[in-house]
């Protein structure tokens, strides 16, 4: 009787053995996209290259960023971005997709996300070149909890963003066009912008900046 009795609590030993193994692979095998910081989630959905406005390649990621605290949050207040490219830490980028609007690829970041829900966002940064590696970290804005997306440029697809004439003023002909381009210039929808660059000291966060 003894005998069976060992048998049976071995046997139960091993099928515990067998359900803690499982549920090991269950966490080896979770999604390399899915980030936790702390409150928040990121799930990296991909990524495409296009044009910024001083005509440079930028990397645009995409990310759902889902909100599991109790108040209402935005990805620019709640996630701090690092992305490295050959060593090096790449610029924002300012990516137009609408001169008409001014509207860019960064404006989701600003908007306001209630607990419980998830937002799509996209994030985009000047490209050193378009073959290398890039390894984009993002931590939380206020803590210390962090996760990193190893992308490879060379296989993404490369999409067009809105269409400009020359970095700092866009042109965007009427319909009343007077064959004279000057006049037609003066005459369509055009606006200026500056870029902050070369920042050091109390300005340096501010590096890579735009503003219309």
């Amino acid at each position: 009787m003894k005998r069976i009795n060992k048998k049976l609590l071995c046997l139960l030993l091993a099928v515990l053995m067998i359900f803690s193994l499982t549920a090991c692979g269950k966490d080896k095998a979770a999604d390399p996209n899915l980030i936790k910081l702390g409150d928040y989630e990121l799930l990296y959905k991909g990524a495409r290259i296009m044009e910024d406005t001083d005509g440079n390649d930028a990397i645009v990621l995409t990310l759902d960023f889902k909100n599991n605290g109790k108040k209402n949050a935005s990805y620019l207040w709640s996630v701090d971005e690092t992305v490295m490219q050959n060593g090096v830490e790449l610029e924002v980028a300012s990516v137009i997709t609408d001169y008409e609007t001014f509207e860019s690829v960064a404006d989701s970041q600003f908007a306001d996300v209630a607990p419980g829900a998830t937002l799509e966002v996209e994030t985009a940064f000047v490209l050193n070149d378009t073959t290398s590696e890039i390894k984009a970290t993002f931590e939380e804005l206020f803590g210390t909890k962090n996760g990193t997306i190893t992308i490879d440029p060379s296989k993404l697809s490369r999409e067009e963003a809105a269409g400009t004439d020359q970095p700092g003023g866009s042109t965007l002909p009427g319909p009343d066009a007077t064959g004279d381009e000057l006049l037609d210039w003066w005459n369509g929808e055009w606006y200026g912008w500056w870029k902050m660059t070369g920042c050091y000291g109390y300005y340096e966060s501010m590096e890579g900046g735009w503003w219309d």
